[in-house]
């Protein structure tokens, strides 16, 4: 051994020793080179667009798996694997055979699958055909209003204007239980209904099992109208203009013509599965109870080609939600928190919130020990947000939480109404508290043009351009994954756990 290696031994000893004490906070940042790496892997073409169900979806799912178990984190499934199978089944539309006919004053006119309307998603029960009188309930938001004086829906099929968004949870269970036939959403927008047809794509996925969850798995048979079939079923009818753009309310109308569809699909079992790792909790007392991270690893897969390109990487939407859970997970389990965590990559989010709506009804941990549920998937920021909003935050103590930590790090961080519109959405309605964190529009450092540019760069929703990218700038992406673990850190360190504000929060 040479006289300067024999010197340098007793430094080397003292920077282990350094290392060895490094305090918890420092040894849980946020690893942005594997950020990259995780996105870069699951958003590849090889993957081609990680489809619900298909070979790239569990690739996805084995990367995940081997993931967490490089990180020693034990799978939470049966017999401690990562995987929860989800018992999925695909209907394929048959467009040839599936119709549409509106019936008016004895003149009859026919539509077709594909070009005039799509079968929307639904449960299992949800594909098969309907009559009814059609009857014209205004916008979403006035819809309720609208019914109210109607105690059944027997015989008639509810036509809204638009998609039916954050009002869907209270509105189809409320039609179900009055016994209308079906539903009929209006999209007279030609480029709209293009892109709506083109996310659903030509499979239904649900789940083959009672899920209760009216809004993705509804029984009520839904089709979505583009500008032919919507113009057919408005024609003619007196309809005030302040009922076609929500802004007053009025008493539902009968539009005096039946709608009739027929719905003819095949279908066939899908093989997909959740992934779950659990690292337990520090504290014996405490280590029963579970704060639970969701990110779904599924997206769009193969679908209609713009500029050429067919294959839908996901890379924003949501390779970046896993790679944070990843990252997250990565952090934690250096100094574990009081509570145990659970790390959960959901499947079918895309196709309705199918993996997160099985495993709120099948639960890996008993829901009475899941304490807050915090799910990532709002894409990767450009640039570090200033601001955040915290969905589902108004519907439980989890949100002032969020405001809280947020406020430490010099962040705005406002609890907002909940909507089913991720995978939060089906604990929330169990009465689980659940937030999904949403950066907002104050980009640290950015100014008005240099937003603009940055936003027509790297937002590409549910298109085939949104893929990984080396140039990327993960700022935006490090700080959403702190603090989503800011906050799950809180909360599983807490004496005591976040509790539903009364009559705050959706439920069953």
């Amino acid at each position: 051994m040479s006289r300067r290696i024999r010197r340098l031994s007793p430094l080397v000893a003292a920077l282990a020793a350094a290392l060895a004490t490094t305090p918890t906070l420092a040894a849980q940042e946020i690893d942005t080179l594997a950020l990259r790496a995780h996105t870069r892997f699951l958003a590849n073409d090889l993957l081609a667009g990680r489809g619900t169900g298909s070979p790239g979806a569990r690739t996805a799912g084995l990367y995940i798996a081997a993931q967490l178990e490089r990180m020693g984190i034990s799978g939470a499934a049966e017999g401690g694997g990562y995987f929860q199978p989800v018992p999925l089944r695909a209907a394929t539309i048959d467009r040839q055979a599936t119709r549409v006919v509106v019936t008016r004053d004895g003149d009859v006119s026919g539509y077709r699958a594909g070009e005039d309307f799509i079968v929307d998603i639904g449960g299992r029960d949800a594909f098969r055909d309907f009559t009814g009188e059609a009857l014209f309930a205004g916008t979403a938001g006035l819809a309720r209003a609208a019914l109210e004086g109607r105690p059944r829906l027997d015989g008639q099929v509810i036509v809204v204007v638009g998609p039916l968004g954050r009002e869907a949870g209270t509105l189809l269970p409320d039609w179900v239980a009055r016994g209308a036939e079906g539903v009929v959403l209006l999209i007279p927008e030609p480029d709209r209904f293009a892109a709506f047809a083109r996310a659903r794509g030509r499979e239904r996925l649900f789940v083959a099992a009672d899920v209760d969850a009216p809004v993705w798995q509804s029984p009520l048979p839904t089709l979505v109208a583009g500008p032919r079939l919507t113009a057919a079923i408005l024609a003619g009818a007196p309809i005030a203009s302040n009922a076609l753009d929500g802004s007053q309310p009025f008493n539902a109308l009968p539009l005096g013509r039946e709608i009739a569809a027929t719905i003819r699909t095949t279908t066939r079992p899908v093989d997909a599965a959740n992934i779950a790792g659990l690292l337990p909790g520090s504290d014996p007392q405490r280590r029963r109870e579970v704060v639970v991270y969701t990110a779904h690893l599924d997206h769009l897969g193969i679908g209609t080609p713009i500029d050429g390109d067919s294959i839908y990487n996901g890379f924003s939407d949501n390779a970046a939600g896993v790679a944070m859970v990843l990252a997250i997970a990565d952090a934690l389990r250096t100094a574990p928190p009081a509570r145990s965590v659970l790390f959960l990559f959901l499947t079918g989010e895309e196709k309705g919130l199918l993996g997160s709506s099985y495993y709120a009804a099948e639960p890996l941990i008993p829901l009475d020990r899941t304490v807050a549920v915090i799910n990532l998937d709002a894409g990767a920021p450009p640039a570090p947000p200033l601001d955040w909003h915290v969905a589902g935050g108004g519907t439980s103590t989890l949100g002032e939480i969020a405001r809280r930590v947020g406020a430490a790090h010099g962040w705005t961080a406002e609890p907002s109404t909940a909507s089913p519109n991720s995978d939060h959405w089906p604990f929330l309605r169990r009465g689980i508290p659940s937030i999904f964190l949403i950066p907002g529009q104050h980009w640290e450092g950015v100014d008005g043009d240099r937003k603009q540019a940055l936003q027509h760069r790297w937002e590409h929703y549910h298109q085939p351009a949104d893929h990984w990218a080396r140039d990327f700038p993960l700022g935006g992406l490090r700080r959403y994954a702190e603090l989503a673990l800011a906050i799950g850190r809180e909360v599983a360190d807490a004496p005591d756990r976040p509790r539903m504000l009364e009559g705050a929060g959706p439920r069953p």
